[in-house]
């Protein structure tokens, strides 16, 4: 019942996050698309980035393999997505890997138009997490699983023929994980930092055939 309470905090905080979000949107001139407006309604959109670090030292060497969730959604009307994503993370220390984690699960988006070509859009993420990490007492790898709750702005910058630049620049998130030795361990992130500013591509897609109308 404890986590339980807490997760569902964690969703009421994200929706009002979400809702304040499309609040001063609107006060910035932003708007919803209508129904009948052309949009991207009935639309698939990939999206997603890959990112690779590594700090060297005259004794030892880190390196950081990851990837912002890569995912798919589908737009249930001009405004809103939802999807499915994955993300991977990997930390390694002179060669051998320390940690990894995977992440798995679905997403919801709104957005709102700033004018022609930005849009402000809010998403919702609910993760498994599983992976391995170095245990505290021995050099072997434990496993570890749990979950995570996160929820972000960002502003997108629409270039034409569907792709669009994403720039995520805050982020409310709890992680918890446990493993058969440890237990629970809990982490909290919440504001505007350099560790929650990302930058991402999509691409739409519309498989839709197109009538013989739609191409005069």
């Amino acid at each position: 019942m404890k986590y339980l309470n807490k997760t569902v905090f964690s969703l009421a905080v994200a929706g009002m996050s979400l809702l304040s979000g499309n609040v001063s949107a609107q006060f910035l001139g932003g708007h919803r698309l209508k129904s009948d407006e052309d949009g991207p309604k009935g639309q698939f959109m990939m999206y997603g980035s890959l990112d690779y670090s590594k700090v060297t030292t005259p004794t030892n060497s880190s390196s950081t393999v990851s990837s912002a969730p890569l995912g798919v959604g589908y737009f249930i009307n001009n405004n809103d997505l939802i999807g499915v994503n994955y993300a991977y993370t990997q930390n390694s220390v002179n060669h051998s890997v320390v940690y990894k984690q995977n992440e798995a699960g679905i997403w919801y988006s709104p957005s709102l138009m700033l004018g022609k070509y930005f849009v402000l859009i809010g998403q919702v993420d609910a993760h498994y997490v599983w992976g391995q990490q170095q245990a505290t007492t021995a050099d072997a790898m434990q496993n570890f699983n749990g979950f995570r709750l996160r929820a972000y702005p960002l502003i997108g910058i629409l270039l034409g023929g569907g792709w669009a630049l994403k720039f995520k620049f805050a982020e409310l998130s709890m992680l918890q994980t446990k493993t058969k030795e440890e237990g629970w361990t809990k982490s909290y992130v919440a504001g505007l930092s350099g560790s929650t500013f990302g930058v991402g591509i999509s691409k739409n897609f519309d498989f839709r055939k197109k009538s013989a109308k739609d191409d005069n």
